[in-house]
């Protein structure tokens, strides 16, 4: 007897219409792209399989909806609720474990490891390879005698546009290329760079994400994988008999890429709201007791499990060794393992879908200082992730349920709390009054208003007034699509939840969130940014590193908001003292070892020997050039140290503006803080400057002195060995000396201390 195979493939980002099987594209006949759709490996796959037209994700995201194709569960049992933040509840049973228990060999394979393994989502896997599909198709020869479940998921679709990760023989990639230079020239994008995620955020950036703009090249990069890299795995996988007809095969999406806000409708992408072009997704079937032809009820991303389970003949008890021997198919509330799919050719009423808002920012500093509680004051900026909005899909009607607005007293808790800081402020009106996910850019931006503002009394009441006059703030918070004569979701109909046919619904949400766990939170022990930090214990102690941890995140979005921003046209001011130090270990943490700047010193003569040896040191460590600048006029003519603001701004100042100019940096990267000088006390994490024009970027800008070393004894990163000798704060050698004052910089030249305005007018950091 020929071994079972069971295949799943997950094409990521791939929406229900942009397949050539699929006729019904009213929304892209909108823009007149229908005709662009060209997918004949799809199509050949979909010509001996069962075509699911109205299949609906769970999540507008791959993490979530991916939890929910494992576990059958929606997002409230499976506990992926947020995109990245939320381990899988261990109670839940995985397809990998359940044919893993039936003696298949599991097999999993995704171009991005990391959407999958911290979250425990790749739980039940025999055999785990990435980014390379040929180490796939190696480990599927290996074990091509045994029954396997194998799960597949391919990145391609996901933006960039045109570009894949994983792929690049035969100048596969060239055609994204050229149609970058095409848009550079169209919309004046810079092309001063050879990566393609810059490019792309140049040209994604300029347009703003315009579905008008978007849409042609997404499809086109559809259409490039279904006839590319697809084509050749396809090939190899049929090859391998896994789409004979005696075996299970699935290719299908986690999500889709269209409309993701109400008030906003030209964006393109997803992680939104939960519009039917992100949460409608293509679904090809196959099985060999089922009948190959088109289903039109509506079936939910849940539903595989439980028919994978059943076509495959398993037995789909208990995998934790429980007595009662509870079969996962049942509805067990309480226990995590009842299940919420069905079988895909069962009846069902409706599909749920849920999506939680991200807060970019909501690793701010000073959260020791800012911390409150949320019982008295209504919000709390330690908020990592929100529910958004909740969905109840039916045949012909779309309701939408969002969280309630806090109270007046809450919201007025928020505006008049003095102790919250201008970054925490604009959290919380984001996050607890107006219930929106606020971007990297915007955040900025309005955080940068309220710090020009500081002597406007009313200038945060004034924001709070800006937001709430808003019609994003003041809309209905239920509201239903009547899709049979609203196909495109473009008039919300408001409905009261306590009426008949609403309330129904409002009690089908109450039952799927009675079923909600609280799971682990991936970042208690480990970082995002790659950087390890120990996880809090018990008694608090370790309270301090969570906090710093945040402060990290918030430094490395900054790094890579001016990486968006700037490209490579950055330098890097690095002294050799602890503060630039770790400012380059960021920058290298958030380009995986890498630092793809221009990095810069100068040089006055004077430096301590300690700070040139340690220099060289480091350079050899990390691998990276060094450019010294050094103004060798001044030093035939000047008196070191006499006149120390004239001194400082000759020997200083003049070779940073000569670096920014002979570099031609756009901005200037520097590891100033807040805390060190009260010239530094008001400056932003982007600011301005001319003569020559440029920006300032500060991502530490938030440290304090103790976070520095935090910093350097937890990554065990090398530091100038005059550290150990007293000295706190390090500048030429005549101007440092070691002091016993409270200040940072008390052993520095008090006289440039008093100078410091005027120096930063003039150029210096």
């Amino acid at each position: 007897m020929e071994p079972k195979k069971v295949l799943l493939i997950s094409i990521d980002n791939l929406r229900y219409d942009c397949v050539g099987y699929n006729k019904n594209r009213a929304h892209l006949k909108q823009y007149y792209v229908d005709t662009l759709v060209d997918t004949p490996t799809l199509d050949e796959i979909s010509s001996n399989a069962s075509i699911f037209t109205n299949f609906f994700s769970t999540s507008s995201y791959t993490t979530s909806a991916h939890a929910s194709l494992f576990t059958g569960l929606y997002p409230p049992a499976h506990g992926v609720r947020p995109f990245f933040y939320k381990k899988l509840n261990g109670d839940a049973v995985t397809l990998a474990e359940v044919y893993k228990k039936n003696g298949y060999k599991t097999i999993f394979y995704t171009d991005v490891f990391e959407l999958f393994e911290p979250l425990g989502l790749a739980k039940g896997f025999d055999y785990k390879t990435a980014g390379n599909i040929n180490d796939l198709i190696k480990q599927l020869s290996a074990v091509k005698d045994e029954n396997i479940f194998c799960f597949v998921h391919l990145f391609d679709v996901h933006e960039p546009y045109i570009y894949s990760q994983n792929y690049n023989e035969d100048n596969y990639n060239r055609e994204y290329f050229d149609f970058m230079k095409k848009m550079s020239v169209l919309y004046k994008t810079p092309t001063n760079t050879d990566n393609p995620f810059a490019l792309w955020n140049y040209f994604a950036g300029k347009v703003h994400y315009d579905l008008n703009v978007m849409l042609p090249p997404y499809i086109y990069g559809i259409n490039k994988f279904d006839k590319g890299r697809f084509r050749g795995i396809y090939k190899s996988l049929k090859e391998m008999g896994y789409f004979n007809p005696e075996n299970i095969f699935a290719v299908f999406s986690d999500h889709g890429e269209g409309r993701i806000t109400m008030f906003d409708q030209s964006v393109f992408g997803h992680m939104g709201e939960l519009y039917d072009e992100v949460i409608h997704l293509p679904l090809i079937f196959h099985a060999p007791e089922i009948e190959n032809k088109i289903y039109e009820k509506l079936t939910s991303i849940t539903d595989i499990f439980p028919t994978l389970i059943s076509l495959s003949g398993l037995e789909p008890y208990n995998l934790n060794g429980d007595s009662n021997g509870k079969k996962i198919t049942e509805n067990s509330n309480g226990s995590g393992r009842g299940i919420d799919g069905q079988s895909l050719f069962e009846k069902r009423e409706f599909c749920y879908s849920e999506f939680y808002t991200q807060n970019m920012y909501n690793e701010i500093m000073q959260f020791t200082a800012n911390e409150y509680d949320r019982n008295k004051n209504g919000a709390s900026s330690k908020d990592k992730y929100f529910l958004s909005q909740r969905a109840i899909r039916t045949a012909d009607k779309k309701y939408i349920f969002m969280p309630d607005k806090i109270s007046e007293l809450q919201t007025k808790n928020i505006i008049e709390n003095v102790m919250l800081s201008d970054e925490d402020y604009i959290i919380s009106i984001f996050n607890d009054i107006l219930r929106k996910r606020i971007g990297k850019v915007e955040f900025l931006q309005l955080l940068n208003s309220l710090k020009s503002l500081k002597t406007d009394k009313n200038a945060r009441l004034n924001l709070y007034k800006n937001i709430t006059n808003s019609d994003i703030y003041n809309r209905n918070l239920n509201f239903y699509y009547d899709l049979s004569n609203d196909l495109y979701e473009e008039n919300p109909i408001n409905f009261n939840p306590d009426l008949t046919e609403s309330a129904k619904y409002v009690e089908i949400l109450n039952n799927i969130e009675k079923k909600s766990v609280s799971t682990e939170n991936l970042f208690d022990s480990v970082k995002k940014t790659g950087i390890i930090i120990n996880e809090p214990k018990k008694d608090g102690k370790n309270e301090s590193l969570v906090l710093l941890n945040q402060k990290i995140s918030l430094s490395v979005e900054i790094i890579k908001e001016a990486y968006d921003r700037f490209g490579e046209k950055i330098g890097i001011a690095f002294t050799g003292g602890k503060d630039s130090s770790v400012l380059l270990h960021l920058v290298r943490n958030a380009f995986d070892g890498q630092i793809p700047f221009k990095i810069f010193t100068i040089e006055t003569s004077v430096e301590f020997q300690e700070i040139r040896d340690f220099i060289e040191k480091l350079k050899k460590e990390w691998n990276f050039d060094l450019l010294v600048y050094t103004n060798t006029e001044a030093l035939k003519t000047i008196s070191i140290a006499e006149d120390k603001q004239n001194c400082c701004s000759l020997l200083k100042t003049v070779p940073i503006k000569n670096a920014v100019k002979e570099l031609h940096l756009k901005a200037l990267m520097t590891g100033i803080r807040k805390d060190e000088n009260e010239s530094r006390a008001n400056e932003k994490y982007f600011s301005k400057r001319e003569a020559p024009h440029h920006y300032r970027v500060h991502p530490i800008l938030h440290f304090t002195e103790s976070d520095i070393w935090d910093y350097i004894k937890l990554n065990n990163i090398p530091y100038c060995p005059l550290y150990e000798q007293g000295y706190r704060s390090i500048d030429c050698k005549p101007c440092t000396k070691i002091t016993g004052g409270e200040a940072e910089r008390s052993g520095r030249s008090q006289d440039k201390e008093a100078a410091m305005d005027k120096l930063r007018q003039l150029g210096y950091f």
